[in-house]
């Protein structure tokens, strides 16, 4: 029997939403050799698929990386294709190769991909509709439909942790996580702000866990001086003070899932982060902002929402620009 690929070069969130479609992949395959091929990005996440053989590609593919995938294709013996990563390149592999099952998300929006034409090509698609409410379906039910597997089913998904010796993680956490996007580029907080509004969920929550971008030096200096913070690069505790607030600096893939995991709750922008929350069964609540300009804004929004809405208990929250609306409006909703 072939090889079976799944391309899943996209983003981090991305990857958290397409878990269980994976283990369905795996199930539905498991008698076969299955490989994934990831981006840069989402890699550091490769543990909770212990088993899968992976190789790496950029997020947006490079000229030679296009055609290491066609020669790939080329040289192996491959029965099955799975397009779960939307990339108009991979729309085109079908035109080449005639015998390898394609299975395909496409996109119907103003932007639809693939055109008509390629998808003719395709073995099995799924649509993921952006511009008709009245047929929008969550990426987990399209993708549950695109593999098509009802039989009785093996969780190939591994979460074995070591324990935090290193440190004692907080018990009855509620994770954070600051998101440059929103708070800095939407919201214009500042620093200030920024620190108070982590205090005002530290008056709410019994502790504050909470972590930053990797790339962000600014801010996780900020933090690291400000917080008491584990720095897991150079695995160092500094305490600065004896509040109900943890910075963890630094944190790679698996350390990231594990301390959410071990969290209570995730109160978090709307991310990557709020998936694994809601992929790890936490309660939920995601932080939001809109600044829209037109109706057709909000319709999109909407259409967004519908089709990125986790499983779980989960629940969100806009956000205001003014910090003191904010944490006025968040009183009442973290009780």
């Amino acid at each position: 029997m072939g090889k079976v690929l799944i391309l899943k070069n996209d983003r981090v969130g991305d990857f958290i939403t397409s878990i269980k479609s994976i283990n369905l992949i795996l199930n539905k395959h498991r008698s076969q050799e299955i490989i994934i091929f990831l981006s840069k990005i989402n890699y550091k996440f490769n543990f909770i698929f212990s088993d899968l053989k992976f190789n790496i590609f950029n997020y947006d593919l490079k000229f030679l990386e296009k055609i290491k995938i066609i020669f790939y294709l080329f040289i192996n013996n491959v029965s099955d294709v799975y397009i779960l990563a939307p990339k108009n390149f991979y729309y085109y592999l079908p035109l080449i190769f005639r015998n390898i099952r394609f299975h395909a998300i496409c996109i119907e929006s103003e932007k639809s991909r693939p055109s008509k034409f390629l998808r003719k090509f395709l073995y099995k698609k799924g649509t993921l509709f952006r511009s008709n409410k009245k047929k929008i379906l969550s990426v987990y039910k399209v993708l549950e439909n695109l593999i098509d597997y009802n039989e009785k089913t093996k969780n190939f998904v591994k979460l074995e942790f070591e324990k935090f010796d290193f440190f004692k993680f907080p018990k009855n956490s509620t994770y954070f996580h600051y998101k440059h996007n929103l708070f800095h580029d939407k919201l214009t907080w500042s620093n200030n702000e920024i620190k108070e509004f982590i205090n005002f969920l530290a008056k709410k929550r019994t502790n504050i866990v909470f972590s930053s971008e990797l790339e962000n030096m600014e801010k996780n200096d900020f933090f690291y001086n400000n917080f008491n913070s584990y720095d897991f690069k150079n695995k160092l505790y500094n305490k600065v003070n004896n509040k109900n607030i943890l910075f963890l600096k630094d944190l790679d893939g698996k350390n990231l899932v594990h301390s959410i995991y071990l969290s209570d709750e995730v109160i978090a922008p709307e991310s990557g982060i709020t998936h694994i929350g809601s992929f790890l069964n936490k309660k939920t609540l995601a932080l939001m902002f809109f600044n829209f300009s037109n109706k057709d804004d909000i319709f999109k929004q909407i259409i967004a929402i519908k089709e990125w809405a986790p499983l779980n208990d989960f629940k969100f929250t806009i956000l205001k620009k003014d910090l003191f609306k904010t944490i006025n409006k968040l009183s009442n909703i973290i009780k």
